[in-house]
């Protein structure tokens, strides 16, 4: 096994690259940082979330960071992701290793780079931004890593021995199209029935108030998590998505016919309206009632 990384760059503060360099931080590492939002950034320098920062990506597309920096870490929406991976060519085929964060892959496309290995640490929460940092988020949590462009066992062993050592993750392996697949299934699919949920109970105009038993507060948990982070995975993982939601539109159906002991069941139940319009409304709904 090869020597963990001992200094690393995430590009993007919010919840998840400000618990993520906090968390390397506490391990030895050296940390550098970047976010666009400079009151983010400055946030995150005050705090010794960070030990330096980068005032820009061109700062960043830089080759004189080779042999400086060993892993880059892009920590940003999935959307956001491939512009800011496209934006950083001088570093790829480099000896820096390449890595993200994102809960859907597909829409990530590079040009053949070498040193790019995607990875998705399944942690996460209800909270957002820098303000909600947890330093113990990852802890005895798994990663997914997925090797698309066949990075060079040097670039896997140095990825994984950051996410066991660093993060004190666990570590699995798997490709693209079986990540989204499952993610759609395990994760994604949940949220989208947390937001369904909210909105079914918001249509309803009944005041739940403190009435929400424990099942409910966790649904009401998960429709609290960013509504413009999940709009884009709804949107990217859409085919997988679609699947998902069929198969467990089938099942409430069964349910449904099993307990109304009728036959003449909905085909089909829209929710496109949730999914590009009623977010921030739902949103907005748990945090005035519940």
């Amino acid at each position: 096994m090869s020597n963990p990384a001992k200094e690393i760059l995430v590009i993007g503060l919010g919840l998840i690259g400000s618990s993520l360099a906090k968390a390397a931080k506490n391990k030895g590492l050296i940390v550098h940082g970047f976010d666009e939002d400079k009151n983010s950034l400055e946030e995150a320098l005050n705090k010794n979330i960070i030990d330096s920062s980068f005032e820009s990506l061109q700062d960043i597309n830089d080759k004189s960071l080779v042999g400086k920096i060993e892993i880059l870490i892009v920590a940003v929406s999935p959307r956001a992701t491939q512009v800011v991976i496209s934006e950083l060519k001088n570093l790829w085929n480099t000896e820096i290793t390449i890595t993200e964060t994102s809960s859907v892959k597909n829409q990530l496309n590079f040009d053949s780079p070498n040193n790019i290995i995607f990875s998705h640490p399944i942690a996460g929460s209800d909270k957002s931004g820098i303000g909600g940092i947890d330093e113990e988020l990852f802890l005895n949590k798994k990663t997914i890593i997925c090797n698309p462009y066949n990075a060079n066992e040097a670039h896997l062993t140095k990825i994984k021995n950051f996410w066991q050592h660093a993060l004190s993750m666990r570590v699995s392996e798997m490709s693209v199209k079986e990540h989204d697949l499952l993610f759609a299934m395990t994760s994604h699919l949940p949220h989208l029935i947390s937001y369904a949920l909210i909105d079914s109970i918001r249509l309803a105009e009944k005041d739940v108030g403190d009435n929400a038993g424990g099942g409910l507060k966790e649904f009401i948990r998960l429709s609290g998590s960013n509504p413009e982070m999940w709009k884009d995975i709804f949107e990217l993982n859409e085919k997988n998505i679609i699947k998902s939601l069929a198969s467990f539109q089938l099942s409430i159906n069964n349910l449904l016919e099993l307990i109304t002991k009728i036959k003449e069941i909905p085909s089909s139940f829209s929710h496109s309206d949730i999914l590009k319009n009623e977010l921030e409304e739902i949103k907005k709904y748990k945090e005035d009632t519940f």
